[in-house]
């Protein structure tokens, strides 16, 4: 599966950056490029199958359980209530884990710190997901993958197949049959992506003569090459695909608020996931809310300031 070849192309690529003394802040030589460009050619294979996947679920159907549907203003205001819904309860978990800090020897301060990032910009989250859903009148609600994540994917021979599709196993049948934005299945790959990378990031023993610190550094800035190309070309394979459907399931002006909107509602539902059943992994899904609510808001309060400013 996609996961886990994942986490061995990226460890196999750290050990061999590492084990040659390159510095990925340089660019690296031509076979770390080669490593940088695999992995992006990928991540493009699956943006462009996931897609074709969508385009298929956005064409009519006589079926009434495949037959897209025009999201209205309740769906849209469905969409908003339970995006805030789930990141208000988020946020309540990093507001506990700040208040039982000095109880939790575990939590370490980087961690903390980001948690903080998170609840200071709190009313600015919640404007921005508003915001955000209010674009998702008029597109389509559709049969989606409902659980996509890299797990979700198989490699084969340079290809990628995707499976299961029962959807997420807590919710209800109804609730897996249920139509929605094809959007959300981009955000879970998006946020797999960053889970594969911060797995990949933990620290491990290094021998030879590079210091620990020095190969953790090392470690961070390639990984954040990988993240920013890999997501780069999945969504530019995605949107390649998207421009071209018969049927398009969103307005490219859409597209990138409702994404913004279900990545900011996926990385809360992995926070209340972690700490509900993995709290050793809380600080990846804390880590990805606090750069959404980073890059974000701070987007959109410069814009709303800028329009208050022309007026």
């Amino acid at each position: 599966d996609a996961w886990t070849w994942t986490l061995d192309y990226l460890r196999r690529t750290t050990d061999e950056a590492s084990a040659a003394g390159e510095s990925p802040d340089t660019g690296g030589n031509e076979d770390y490029e080669d490593e940088l460009k695999g992995y992006a050619n990928f991540a493009s294979v699956i943006g462009r199958r996931l897609a074709e996947l969508h385009a298929a679920l956005a064409m009519p159907s006589a079926d009434p359980a495949f037959s897209p549907a025009i999201a209205t203003a309740d769906d849209v205001a469905n969409w908003s209530v339970a995006a805030e819904d789930q990141l208000k309860q988020a946020l309540n978990i990093l507001q506990a884990k700040l208040q039982n800090a000095s109880r939790e020897p575990a939590s370490d301060d980087e961690t903390l710190r980001l948690a903080r990032v998170v609840l200071d910009r709190r009313q600015d989250l919640i404007t921005f997901v508003r915001n955000c859903a209010a674009h998702g009148f008029g597109a389509l609600r559709t049969r989606i993958h409902g659980d996509f994540h890299l797990g979700q994917i198989l490699v084969v021979q340079g290809d990628a197949y995707l499976v299961d599709f029962e959807g997420e196993p807590v919710k209800s049948l109804e609730q897996r049959r249920d139509k929605s934005s094809p959007l959300r299945d981009v955000a879970g790959l998006l946020r797999s992506i960053d889970y594969a990378i911060g797995t990949a990031s933990e620290p491990e023993r290094e021998g030879g003569v590079q210091s620990v610190a020095a190969t953790q550094t090392q470690r961070a800035a390639l990984m954040q090459r990988f993240r920013s190309n890999a997501k780069t070309a999945f969504l530019a394979a995605y949107r390649n695909v998207l421009r071209e459907a018969p049927c398009p399931w969103v307005t490219m002006e859409a597209e990138e608020p409702l994404l913004n909107l279900f990545q900011i509602e996926k990385a809360a539902y992995e926070i209340c996931y972690e700490a509900a059943n993995r709290p050793l992994w809380l600080g990846l899904p804390i880590r990805g809310l606090a750069d959404l609510a980073s890059r974000l808001t701070a987007t959109d309060v410069a814009e709303r300031t800028g329009e208050t400013a022309d007026a």
